[in-house]
């Protein structure tokens, strides 16, 4: 690519990530968090269900600048498997792009250090008015590596917003990993999901997945995010995957089906 072709595509995609509220949004293709506008994408099986459960899908940090819309598979399959009332919702992270071109506002602070306080409550308002559009009787979050940061971030700063979450490929102790990872040269301001585990409620539910051979958010960091769930008396489920790695870990059957039983 031309030195100007790749300054107009900088340019533009700094556009398109800047603060902006959504200007009408409708909770099914974009929803507001916090003065941010988020692209979503809804599935639903709705079939005129007396009871609806809610499944919010966020995903990874996508380095290799791919658009971000590895949990729309999750989406469509949870859509399809689940029973009446079931809404899936893959929501594009704050400052990055779905496969359209558009953007989520907000910053993915150049898809790296992003799972910070300021965008998980960007995510967490998002969530709230999601909960109240659909009117959902019980909400589970679904997230993938920096997602599944998030998500466990959430069920301890926002308690009670979430029944459940699935936590998929989770570096949920940010300093450990960095240190896994050898990443020494500057401090992080994402936030761990470990060090909310006192917040969060205890009647709370949790799956814990990872790929056993998952090279990027090695197993140990999900053992310890479980085990300290345990200790505190929720109820949370560790599941290693045998021959799976971290990117392939989110197209597991096992994630669909976790969060199915966690929507129950």
């Amino acid at each position: 690519m031309r030195p100007a072709a790749i300054l107009a595509a900088t340019l533009l995609s700094s556009a398109s990530a800047s603060a902006a509220p959504c200007p009408a949004p409708d909770q099914v293709t974009r929803v507001s968090g916090s003065g941010e506008c988020l692209i979503i994408k809804t599935y639903a099986k709705n079939d005129g269900a007396a009871r609806s459960t809610l499944f919010v899908l966020l995903h990874g940090n996508h380095t290799s600048g791919s658009p971000a819309t590895s949990q729309y598979s999750v989406a469509q399959a949870l859509a399809d498997k689940g029973p009446p009332g079931t809404i899936a919702v893959a929501m594009i992270r704050p400052g990055y792009n779905d496969d359209t071109g558009s953007y989520s506002s907000g910053s993915a602070a150049g898809r790296a250090d992003n799972f910070t306080a300021t965008n998980i409550d960007i995510v967490a308002d998002a969530v709230v008015r999601l909960k109240a559009h659909h009117k959902a009787d019980r909400l589970v979050l679904i997230g993938h590596s920096g997602g599944a940061a998030m998500a466990g971030v959430m069920l301890g700063r926002h308690p009670g917003l979430a029944d459940a979450a699935v936590l998929v490929a989770c570096p949920c102790n940010v300093p450990a990993w960095r240190v896994m990872s050898g990443r020494y040269d500057m401090a992080w301001t994402s936030e761990s999901a470990i060090d909310y585990v006192a917040k969060v409620p205890p009647l709370t539910r949790v799956s814990v997945l990872v790929g056993a051979g998952d090279k990027v958010t090695p197993p140990i960091l999900s053992k310890e995010y479980a085990e300290a769930l345990k200790r505190r008396g929720i109820a949370a489920e560790l599941v290693i995957l045998e021959g799976i790695d971290h990117v392939g870990v989110i197209d597991s059957p096992r994630v669909v089906t976790e969060a199915l039983r966690l929507g129950e």
